[in-house]
């Protein structure tokens, strides 16, 4: 760096080429944590200069927003918008508004919603700006994750990100080698049970990265999660005794008010009008909490795992309790990772609030309420917010 700034310091520079010259000096002082200052006090006479030096405007706010300053990032990215159209000022607009720096209401306070939904339009926008640009892409699939997650969890946003990320690996060969991109699209399918995609997701962010701890924790996680389910389903998958059998009959009339006729009645898919009722054998779920997952008696010697997302966290179930699930979608799940098969009959519930518990419903509290948590350090690699 510094052999780099005394070369420049011997170049005479001309009054319109002054702005340029400031934009290479930032870039250089910017390659050592001590030089940012004074990259950003360059970076700052440059976009005086020259109003329309779009790059200056990104690089000034990827600097700022290294040291936290998300408003002074988001204004200079619209700053580079204001002078023409930017791929790159567009998708780092949309990764700063996802993470906090967007405009504020009247009252003070952000409109969360508003600014996911923006950062999707600009990340839309960066698309347009270059197709074939994996960058561009890439973000818009995290838009869409985290608008997912953030915003009711339309299927349709899933099924977007999902599109947008196999469209950054078509359009981009880099895209293929991203380890981001491969860890994100990971915590769409576990949420979507897609086991052994996400793991298969996981295990190749872990060989792209092999530095990184996070894709090898939760790989380990989810396998442990798996594992485990495995292993209850097998000690428990047949009631032992009269006594276990009259169990399960009254805990089926105590949760549905309808006596269990295991997953016979039930077809893979929706089952309106059904109520599969049963009683709690056991409880597990990964560290995250993220599904709860509940092993229950069916009748006929069956056991269903009945995954519960969106619970607060100091709700739960316990073995002996009578659990009705009314309008049950049945998955016949079968995965496969790394020569291990999990095999299990799934009924997914997206919030605790439509079960019955000993034939009553969850109170209010047992619903989580949706947060996002930021989980990379700005500015790249843009990963959005995990399930929590």
């Amino acid at each position: 760096m510094e052999a780099t700034l005394q070369l420049m310091d011997q170049v005479t520079v001309p009054p319109s080429s002054r702005a340029r010259a400031l934009l290479l000096r930032a870039q250089a002082l910017a390659v050592a944590p001590q030089g940012a200052a004074g990259a950003e006090q360059a970076l700052g006479r440059a976009v005086k200069l020259e109003p329309r030096l779009s790059r200056a405007w990104t690089r000034l706010g990827e600097l700022r927003w290294r040291r936290g300053d998300l408003r002074g990032a988001h204004d200079c990215f619209r700053g580079a918008l204001q002078h023409g159209e930017d791929a790159e000022a567009r998708r780092l607009l949309s990764m700063v508004l996802r993470a906090g720096g967007g405009d504020r209401d009247r009252d003070g306070d952000k409109d969360n919603m508003g600014a996911l939904r923006e950062s999707r339009d600009q990340a839309e926008a960066a698309v347009r700006c270059d197709p074939r640009d994996g960058s561009s892409w890439y973000v818009l699939g995290n838009a869409y994750v985290s608008l997912f997650f953030a915003g009711g969890q339309n299927p349709q946003d899933a099924q977007r990100a999902l599109g947008a990320y196999a469209q950054a690996e078509r359009v981009d060969p880099k895209a293929a080698n991203n380890p981001d991109l491969h860890l994100n699209r990971a915590t769409l399918l576990q949420y979507q049970e897609r086991f052994g995609a996400a793991l298969d997701g996981l295990s190749r962010a872990a060989a792209l990265a092999p530095g990184w701890a996070e894709p090898r924790r939760r790989h380990a996680h989810l396998l442990d999660f798996l594992e485990r389910l495995r292993a209850a389903l097998a000690n428990r998958v047949r009631p032992r005794g009269g006594r276990s059998r009259r169990g399960l009959e009254v805990g089926g009339a105590a949760a549905g008010g309808v006596a269990s006729e295991g997953l016979r009645p039930l077809r893979p898919g929706a089952n309106p009008g059904q109520v599969l009722s049963g009683r709690v054998l056991f409880t597990l779920s990964p560290p995250e909490r993220v599904p709860l997952a509940l092993g229950v008696a069916v009748g006929g010697g069956a056991v269903a795992v009945v995954t519960v997302y969106n619970a607060a966290p100091g709700w739960g179930v316990g073995p002996g309790e009578g659990l009705g699930v009314p309008n049950p979608h049945l998955t016949l799940h079968q995965h496969l990772h790394q020569g291990q098969t999990f095999s299990f009959p799934g009924i997914r519930v997206s919030s605790p609030l439509s079960l019955l518990v000993n034939g009553k419903r969850p109170p209010p509290s047992a619903l989580a309420p949706p947060r996002l948590a930021l989980s990379a350090p700005p500015p790249l690699p843009d990963t959005p917010p995990a399930p929590q």
